[in-house]
């Protein structure tokens, strides 16, 4: 009995985790980007990614692109820090970076880097 309890935690934190990791987040950040809506990415972003977004979007530096397709390679997740590496249509491979507040996954964009 002991045992059937275990299985069915660790089934349910595996299922709870997954429906709102990082690479869903992502590819809901990349996504939103690409078609234009930048309100709506800044949902999935970090206040001062959020900030970044603002200002690009004001100086017009965000391309829009209804043709773009997020093609998922692979996630290294380390504590509350995670990167998400994808492919574009193009074949360009690109990497996101995302870190965990109040459990929730996040696109973090450093403006020193």
């Amino acid at each position: 009995m002991k045992k059937n309890f275990l299985l069915i935690l660790a089934l349910g934190l595996l299922f709870s985790c997954s429906s709102s990791g990082p690479k869903k987040t992502a590819q809901a950040f990349v996504d939103n980007l690409a078609q234009g809506k930048v309100d709506e990415a800044k949902k999935y972003a970090t206040e001062a990614t959020g900030q970044m977004l603002d200002m690009a979007s004001a100086f017009g530096g965000i391309d829009v692109n209804p043709e773009f397709e997020f093609t998922f390679l692979r996630d290294s997740v380390v504590d509350n820090s995670a990167w998400v590496y994808f492919v574009d249509q193009d074949g360009k491979e690109d990497v996101i970076e995302l870190v965990k507040i109040d459990g929730k996954w996040l696109v973090h964009t450093d403006a020193e880097k």
